[in-house]
């Protein structure tokens, strides 16, 4: 893209610059004495203006701010504060993008006390200022995308996909990848008409299934396959994924809750990990301790606003992680929460601009 802008802007240029030569009421053009070309070319002040300023303009396109990043052998995933919800940007190291939840602007019909509403249903309603396109859509723009290769939803609860709706309506989407397809969920059922109308492609992944980018593994450890087109997309069918580069790992737990976790602990799957997107906010109808014990996560993002409406993180949940070494980071207090590797490092930075290494 920042070479089409040169050539086009180059373009322009040569003509204004072809134009001044050619200018017939000059009549001192063709009285100039024969030097060189270089000389000739450079003799006229609009040429000499009309070159300085073609560096300066391919200079500010290729270094612009707002440029979309370029592919330097690293994985990122940046980790948004989207409030009560979950949306994370994966960038591959051949700069390849992958949307993870969208997050969702949410309120709640009652407002029972924090021991009542912890752990009972959350209930959705979305509101006239969505998060996908005030939080998730202007940050992919300030990062210069006109183009998110792949947008995933863990499941279908309106906090984690809801904001897809605005991510594939204002940017270019070559794919949109699913565990399952509820289609009696209003949510799925938009998001799969947008997807149509776009002419976007679906995939349906399960537990088994393996994506490749680049150098980055990601392995589906959940869902099981379910073909029923009415199969529901709860928390406890949100995609596990475990993203896997050189010798660095990540994995992402969606909503899933405890009886999720246990079945993972009895699969012969390796759950260790350097860095856990912790399930559910950091509810505890999560994070059981032998899923904790098995993570052995150096670092525990939880992705929740600053003040949960259901009270989210549970203090118990966030005192396990810590107690197994982890470092806990809410997307609430700390603001976007960056990660990258090549494999072998391990960088952390937040929105606050405070920086981990390991």
């Amino acid at each position: 893209m920042k070479t089409v802008y040169v050539l086009y802007f180059a373009v322009i240029i040569v003509l204004t610059a072809a134009l001044n030569l050619w200018n017939p009421f000059s009549l001192g053009s063709k009285l100039k004495i024969k030097n060189s070309k270089c000389d000739f070319l450079f003799a006229s002040p609009i040429l000499r203006t009309s070159a300085f300023a073609l560096l300066i303009l391919s200079a500010i396109i290729i270094f612009h701010p707002f440029s979309s990043p370029s592919p330097d052998g690293r994985l990122h995933i940046d980790f948004l504060d989207v409030g009560q919800g979950d949306s994370a940007l994966i960038r591959f190291p051949n700069g390849e993008t992958l949307l993870v939840d969208g997050g969702g602007k949410i309120n709640i019909y009652k407002s029972p006390s924090k021991s009542e509403y912890e752990d009972e249903p959350e209930i959705f309603e979305p509101d006239t200022q969505t998060v996908g396109e005030m939080v998730v859509s202007n940050f992919l723009w300030e990062k210069g995308y006109s183009q998110i290769d792949y947008i995933l939803a863990t499941h279908a609860d309106a906090d984690h996909i809801q904001g897809l709706l605005d991510v594939a309506k204002n940017f270019r989407v070559r794919a949109a990848i699913f565990g399952r397809t509820p289609v009696k969920n209003a949510e799925f059922v938009e998001l799969h008409s947008i997807l149509q109308k776009r002419g976007i492609e679906s995939i349906t992944i399960s537990r088994g299934d393996v994506l490749t980018f680049d150098a980055v593994k990601i392995e589906v450890l959940y869902p099981e396959k379910n073909d029923n087109l009415e199969a529901v997309s709860d928390n406890n069918h949100s995609l596990v994924l475990r993203v896997i580069y050189g010798d660095r790992k990540f994995l992402l737990t969606g909503d899933i809750e405890k009886e999720t976790e246990t079945f993972l602990l009895n699969m012969p799957v390796f759950l260790q990990t350097d860095l856990i997107k912790v399930a559910h906010h950091g509810s505890r109808t999560s994070s059981i301790q032998q899923f904790v014990n098995a993570a052995k996560a150096k670092v525990a993002v939880i992705s929740v606003g600053r003040e949960s409406p259901f009270g989210h993180p549970h203090e118990e949940v966030v005192e396990r992680w810590k107690n197994t070494g982890a470092k806990v980071l809410t997307t609430g207090e700390n603001g976007t929460i960056s990660v990258s590797t090549d494999g072998r490092d391990l960088q952390l930075k937040t929105f606050n601009k405070e920086k981990f290494y390991r």
